[in-house]
């Protein structure tokens, strides 16, 4: 027997099934996602977790599931010894549910991965009743406390699309299960201005904390600078061994000076970070790149070694100023506007002997013309940025022109492990990540 069982739109008697799967000894995850259960359904389901040794992943029923049904789903999970991801993506979660799921989490110690995303039901009360001790937001000041949990293994949560605001992110980060989130994504929550400080108090919290998921979650320059803060508060646990280095993504946050000259402070104050995206920030400007480049140049070769800077305005003083980056792997500037001064300033860093750590670069849609790919590709084929294996340059005019193949074919020819991509399936050479 397969140890991917997958159900999409088969004519199945769910009940039948689960009934089958009791006993089984080799069914490893099981998707029916989408597929209407109805709560007694879902009991039956729990039956079949509490007995089964072998099932890891499960994601099951649709938007009518609710709470009731997540309820009855949920004391299965309790009982299950080997569960380890459990998806219950856009299947009608309310707080009732959660503070079941919570239940839940205190028994199960194999579950390390929860995904609650697409329930905008969800919102601050159902992140509350999940994790923490807090008082339901808007019951009022005599609301009842929800009962304070231990989670017993989750690490990763995904809540993107729940409908929560600062005030969940705020009743997270009081949680004592704070400190054990591995992975948290909040992407496309309406966290507002309001959630920086939010996040700043869970970046306090969540030591073990090493992906901060944000993307489209509109906090605005003014939340950005006081996440930033958040970076430079606990610079000083990172440098000591007692976090791990954070891979953040703030794209599409509507962020702008203020919150680049905050990063750049906590950056000079001694944070670093795995990874940083600030793609879609089309407020970012290429003078406040720049800045934050050279306080990533003053930090040294563990600082950053992977930054996202697209679609933003980053052009030639952001080009120059991160060509002197040490430690920097991977740069996308996709649909930045570099044009030609962008690209002369690429070509010269590179004659010059800057980008010595890069291994990718992503200059794809930034409107480059073949006068200015000439040069580049010049730099490129003369030994510019030794460990680069990836260059990404299509949706540029360039790769339009006629003259574009033998300036590829040239470029080729003297940098042979270099994968050159200007349209889909270009070159068979493996994207470094």
């Amino acid at each position: 027997m397969s140890t991917l069982f997958a159900i999409f739109g088969m004519d199945m008697d769910v009940a039948a099934l689960v009934r089958a799967m009791r006993n089984n000894t080799h069914l490893t995850e099981l998707y029916a996602s989408s597929h209407a259960l109805v709560p007694r359904t879902a009991a039956l389901l729990a039956d079949m977790l509490a007995g089964s040794g072998s099932l890891r992943a499960l994601c099951v029923g649709d938007a009518g599931l609710g709470d009731e049904g997540v309820e009855a789903l949920a004391r299965g999970v309790a009982s299950s010894s080997s569960l380890t991801r459990l998806d219950l993506t856009g299947k009608g979660v309310g707080a009732h549910g959660a503070a079941a799921l919570a239940g839940a989490l205190t028994a199960c110690a194999s579950l390390s991965h929860l995904v609650l995303s697409a329930n905008p039901k969800l919102g601050d009360a159902g992140l509350a009743a999940l994790c923490n001790g807090a008082p339901v937001p808007g019951d009022g000041p005599t609301a009842p406390p929800v009962p304070v949990v231990a989670w017993a293994g989750l690490a990763t949560l995904e809540l993107q699309g729940c409908g929560v605001t600062a005030a969940g992110v705020r009743a997270l980060a009081e949680s004592p299960n704070c400190g054990r989130l591995v992975v948290l994504r909040l992407d496309g929550n309406q966290l507002g201005p309001e959630g920086g400080g939010a996040l700043r108090a869970l970046l306090q919290s969540a030591a073990q904390l090493r992906e901060l998921h944000l993307r489209g979650t509109e906090l605005g320059d003014e939340g950005g600078e006081e996440l930033a803060g958040g970076l430079a508060a606990s610079a000083s646990d990172a440098a000591e061994g007692g976090r791990p280095k954070l891979q953040l993504d703030l794209g599409d946050c509507g962020l702008g000076p203020k919150t680049i000259a905050a990063l750049s402070s906590a950056f000079t104050a001694g944070a670093t970070l795995a990874s940083l995206s600030l793609a879609a920030n089309g407020s970012v400007a290429d003078g406040e790149v720049a800045r934050l480049a050279r306080a990533l140049e003053s930090r040294g070769a563990e600082a950053l070694p992977h930054l996202d800077l697209s679609a933003t305005q980053a052009g030639p003083l952001a080009v120059e100023a991160l060509s002197r980056m040490p430690g920097l792997q991977h740069l996308s500037l996709v649909g930045c506007p570099l044009r030609a001064s962008g690209a002369a300033a690429l070509a010269s860093s590179l004659s010059a002997g800057g980008w010595g750590s890069l291994e990718e670069l992503c200059i794809s849609g930034t409107g480059l013309a073949s006068a200015d790919a000439g040069p580049l590709f010049g730099a490129l084929a003369e030994g510019g940025a030794p460990k680069l294996k990836s260059l990404e340059v299509g949706a540029n005019p360039a790769a339009q022109d006629d003259g574009f193949q033998a300036l590829l074919q040239k470029l080729r020819s003297a940098r042979d492990d270099l994968a050159v991509y200007w349209r889909s399936g270009d070159d068979p050479v493996p994207v470094v990540s």
